[in-house]
C-alpha cells in the first residue's frame, strides 16, 4: 500500500534524477535503512504497473528518461489511494480546495477529497473556522452556495499563503497542493513559474530567499484558479514596489494567465499587489530609501548593544547582514504575512534568554510597524545576533569550504554554525549564492557544502539546514573519509581512543571518535559557559544603599565596590566604566531612574559578577538633570554569553513598573530578595 513516505521519495527521485542514498536521506528526512525498504516497495509497484524499475549502480539511484516521461501517470497511481494525512495537512488542503473552488462544495466533497469520515471532516472544519477568524475570514455553509469564504479578498489571500507555508513544511506538501489542483481538473504550473522567475532573477541579479519565493509561486497559482471563478477587483497596495519586482510580477502573472486561460484583466489587477508580496522574498530589494532601512538596522543593533551589554567586534558586518534580512522581513510584516518558521521552537528552547533580549531590542522595528512581532520573525533575528555573539577564537584550519544556502541569511547562519561545531578543522567562508559559484574562484576552496544539489568539480556535500543526529554521523563519516584533518581532534580524544584500544575491541573507531568529540565538547562547553542566575550574582554581599549625595563618578565607584572587594574586577574596570560614559554619553541610562554601568571584559574583569546600589538622593549622569538615576546595577561580563541568562531575567523584572519602584525604594537586600528570584 502506498504511503506518504513513498510519495516523498518518488518526488525527490524525479527532481534529482541521479542521487546517492545519503543525499536522498537528506532530501527526504528518512533514514537509510528505511529508504532501502521503501525503494524496494516502489520498484515492486512500478513493475506491477508495467513500468521499469529505478536502477541502482554503485550506491547511486538512477531514474530513466522513460520513467521521467511517465511522471504524471506514475503519480496518478496515488490519486485514489488511502494516504494518511495529519490534521494540519488536512486543514491546509480543505482551505485551498475551498479557496479555488469551481463548483458547489458539501461535506461529502471534503470526505471524498481526504478519504476520511464525516465526523473527521466536521472536526477539521470547526478547527479551520477558528484559524479563519484569526485572518478575519469566515468559512460558511449555505444550501445555495455550499462551503464558501466570506471577508476581504486580501485576507483570504493571506490565509492561503499561510496554508501554503504550512503545507511546504510537510514532506508531502508539494504533492498535496498538486492534488488539490488536480481535484478541480487543473495542472500545477510551478515548474513554468520557477523557470520564468529564474530567467528574470538572473537578468536583474535578484537574490531570492528560496523558501519564501516558493510559497509566493504556489500562491500565484491559486490566485489564478480563484480568479477563474471570482473576479477579485483592484488590489490595494500600501506602498509602491520596486520596478524590477513589478516586471517580475508581470512575467509570472503572464505565465499563470497563459496556463489557465485567464483574461488580460488578471495581470493588470494583480500586478502591483503581487509585486508588493514579492518584496518579502528577495534580499536587498526595497521601495523605501536605503537610508530608512540602514538607520533602522543601526537603531536595532544599538538597542541590542545597550540591552545585552555586548560590544560587537564585527559591528559593520553584523549591520550589513542584518539589513539584508530586515528588508524582506519588513515587507512581510507590513503586509501582515505570517511566515512559518520551522526553527522557532528550537530557537526559543535553546536560546530562551537571548530570545527575550532580541525581542526587546527590536522595539525600533515594532515602533515603525505599530504592532508586536510574531515569534517566527523574532527567531530569525535571534539567529543573526546569536551568530555574532559566539566567541571568535583563532583556530588553525586545515581546509577551506564554501557554504551555499539560498534561503536567506538566517538559514545560512544556522547551517554555518552547525558545520563549525561538527568540523572545527574547516574554515567556512562567507555564505555564497548558487550564482556566485560560477564567478567565485574555487582555487583555494577544498570542498562545498550546500542545501541544494549543484554541479561542481569540487568535493560536494549535500546538507540540510538543520541536522538530526543520524545525518550528523553520516556527514562526519563522508567528510572525514576524504579530509582526515577536518575534525582537528583534541589531544585528549586521541589519548582516550588509544587507551580504550588497549583494553577493548573497538568495532567502529570512527563512530567512537565521533561520540567522544560530541560528548566532550558539550561537557566542556557546559562547564565553561555555565550561566549563573540573577540571585546568584546580586546577593546581600553585592547589594548596597546610601543616603549620601554622590557625584555620578562616585556613584559608579561605590556601586562597583563590592565587586572590587571580592576580586571579581580590578580597579581599572571602575575607571573604564566611568570613561565610557565620558566618551559615549549617558548610554547606561535605561530610563525610569535605572542605569547599568559596564565596560568590556578585557578591561579588568576576573570573573562574572553583578552589584546593585539604590540612592536616597538621585544621581545626575554627566551632571544632567534629564538623566536622574535612583538605582545602579554594575555588570562585569567575562564574555558575550555567560551573563545573558541573568541579564534576561533582569530585563524582565525592569519591564514592570512596580518592580522598578520596589528596587529604587529599597534600603536593605531583604526588600528586593524575592524579586530577584527566578520563577
Amino acid at each position: 500500500m502506498p504511503d506518504n513516505r513513498m510519495i516523498v521519495v518518488l518526488m525527490d527521485l524525479f527532481k534529482l534524477k541521479q542521487v546517492n542514498l545519503y543525499e536522498l536521506s537528506i532530501k527526504t528526512g528518512i533514514d537509510r535503512d528505511r529508504l532501502v525498504k521503501l525503494l524496494d516497495t516502489i520498484n515492486q509497484l512500478l513493475v506491477e504497473k508495467g513500468f521499469s524499475s529505478i536502477q541502482e549502480k554503485e550506491g547511486t539511484y538512477l531514474v530513466s528518461d522513460g520513467l521521467i516521461a511517465a511522471k504524471d501517470t506514475i503519480f496518478s497511481l496515488f490519486k485514489h489511494q488511502d494516504i494518511y494525512l495529519s490534521q494540519e495537512e488536512r486543514l491546509g488542503i480543505i482551505y485551498l480546495y475551498t479557496f479555488c473552488r469551481q463548483e458547489f462544495i458539501s461535506n461529502n466533497h471534503y470526505q471524498d477529497l481526504l478519504h476520511v469520515s464525516r465526523n473527521t471532516t466536521l472536526t477539521d472544519i470547526k478547527l479551520l473556522k477558528e484559524t479563519c477568524q484569526l485572518f478575519e475570514v469566515q468559512l460558511e455553509y449555505t444550501r445555495a452556495e455550499g462551503y464558501h469564504l466570506i471577508g476581504r479578498e486580501e485576507n483570504k489571500y493571506r490565509l492561503a499563503l499561510y496554508a501554503i507555508s504550512h503545507l511546504l513544511q510537510s514532506p508531502i506538501g508539494e504533492w498535496a497542493m498538486a492534488y488539490v489542483m488536480d481535484s478541480w481538473g487543473e495542472a500545477a504550473s510551478i515548474d513554468q513559474l520557477s523557470q520564468t522567475c529564474q530567467k528574470v532573477s538572473q537578468l536583474y541579479k535578484l537574490s531570492s530567499i528560496e523558501d519564501r519565493l516558493r510559497e509566493y509561486l504556489y500562491l500565484i497559482q491559486f490566485l489564478g484558479l480563484r480568479y477563474k471563478r471570482v473576479l477579485a477587483g483592484e488590489q490595494e497596495v500600501d506602498f509602491a514596489s520596486n520596478q524590477t519586482l513589478i516586471h517580475l510580477s508581470h512575467s509570472l502573472l503572464e505565465t499563470v494567465s497563459h496556463v489557465y486561460g485567464l483574461p488580460e484583466s488578471f495581470i493588470s489587477e494583480f500586478q502591483f499587489y503581487y509585486a508588493s508580496l514579492l518584496q518579502g522574498a528577495f534580499e536587498g530589494n526595497q521601495d523605501i530609501s536605503s537610508d530608512f532601512f540602514h538607520q533602522l538596522t543601526i537603531e536595532i543593533v544599538e538597542e541590542m548593544e545597550r540591552l545585552s551589554l555586548i560590544a560587537f567586534d564585527k559591528r559593520s558586518e553584523l549591520i550589513a547582514g542584518l539589513e539584508r534580512h530586515l528588508i524582506p522581513a519588513y515587507h512581510r510584516l507590513k503586509s501582515h504575512l505570517i511566515a512559518v518558521n520551522s526553527y522557532t521552537d528550537l530557537v526559543k528552547e535553546e536560546h530562551s534568554h537571548l530570545f527575550q533580549l532580541v525581542k526587546e531590542a527590536l522595539s525600533p522595528l515594532r515602533r515603525v510597524l505599530g504592532f508586536d512581532l510574531p515569534d517566527s520573525e523574532i527567531s530569525y533575528f535571534v539567529i543573526h545576533f546569536g551568530g555574532y555573539i559566539q566567541d571568535q577564537k583563532e583556530t588553525a584550519f586545515g581546509y577551506k569550504a564554501l557554504v551555499i544556502c539560498p534561503n536567506g541569511v538566517s538559514s545560512s547562519l544556522i547551517l554555518k554554525e552547525n558545520l563549525k561545531n561538527l568540523f572545527p578543522g574547516i574554515k567556512f567562508l562567507e555564505r555564497q549564492s548558487i550564482e556566485a559559484i560560477t564567478k567565485h574562484s574555487l582555487a583555494d576552496v577544498d570542498m562545498i557544502f550546500s542545501t541544494v544539489k549543484i554541479a561542481t568539480d569540487r568535493p560536494f556535500f549535500l546538507v540540510p539546514p538543520l541536522f538530526n543526529e543520524e545525518q550528523k554521523k553520516e556527514l562526519f563519516h563522508l567528510v572525514n573519509s576524504q579530509f582526515p584533518q577536518s575534525v582537528n581532534l583534541p589531544l585528549r580524544v586521541e589519548r582516550l581512543v588509544a587507551i580504550i584500544q588497549k583494553h577493548a575491541n573497538i568495532q567502529d573507531q570512527e563512530a567512537l571518535t565521533y561520540d567522544l568529540i560530541q560528548f566532550m565538547t558539550k561537557d566542556h562547553d557546559e562547564t565553561e559557559r555555565r550561566s549563573p542566575l540573577l540571585d546568584e550574582l546580586i546577593t546581600e554581599r553585592t547589594y548596597r544603599h546610601t543616603d549620601q549625595a554622590l557625584s555620578w563618578e562616585e556613584a559608579i565607584a561605590q556601586t562597583a565596590a563590592p565587586l572590587l572587594d571580592e576580586g571579581i574586577i580590578e580597579a581599572d574596570y571602575v575607571g573604564a566604566m566611568i570613561q565610557k560614559v565620558k566618551d559615549f554619553g549617558p548610554f547606561i541610562d535605561l530610563g525610569k531612574g535605572v542605569a547599568i554601568p559596564h565596560a568590556r571584559p578585557d578591561e579588568g574583569v576576573n570573573r562574572i559578577g553583578m552589584s546593585m546600589m539604590s540612592f536616597e538622593q538621585p544621581v545626575q549622569l554627566l551632571n544632567d538633570p534629564q538623566h536622574e538615576i535612583r538605582l545602579m546595577i554594575c555588570i562585569a561580563a567575562v564574555d558575550n554569553q555567560t551573563h545573558l541568562k541573568a541579564l534576561s531575567h533582569l530585563t524582565a523584572i525592569l519591564r514592570e513598573e512596580a518592580n522598578i519602584q520596589k528596587l529604587i525604594s529599597s534600603k536593605t537586600f531583604s526588600d528586593i530578595a524575592a524579586i530577584l528570584k527566578e520563577d
